[in-house]
């Protein structure tokens, strides 16, 4: 689920001109190198909790800022952002919470 979060919120990025592309997005978005989406796509993994962290903080960072905009369109990709963070940080908690459930991490093993 979390690729797809990210790939939501690349594009929706791309559609505002916030990004021209997925390196681009890699590396202001997320932190990370250009190529780590790539990466991701290839090896069949899933994004770390450091590259959803930092997303979902420039997300919120940037919703707040587009809010107090006068501007009918920024308010708009406020509330795009908005939602685009709170999906964020729910595949973030996702996350987390598989690792901590985890048995041998519960002390069940």
């Amino acid at each position: 689920m979390t690729k797809t979060v990210l790939d939501e919120i690349k594009n929706a990025l791309m559609a505002t001109n916030a990004v021209q592309g997925e390196q681009e997005f890699c590396v202001a978005w997320l932190g990370k190198n250009a190529s780590y989406m790539r990466v991701l796509r290839f090896q069949q993994l899933q994004p770390s909790a450091d590259a959803l962290a930092v997303c979902a903080s420039k997300l919120n960072y940037y919703t707040q800022r587009l809010e107090r905009s006068s501007d009918s369109k920024h308010k708009q990709w406020a509330q795009r952002f908005a939602v685009l963070h709170s999906k964020c940080t729910t595949a973030l908690n996702e996350q987390a919470r598989t690792k901590w459930q985890a048995a041998e991490r519960m002390g069940a093993v």
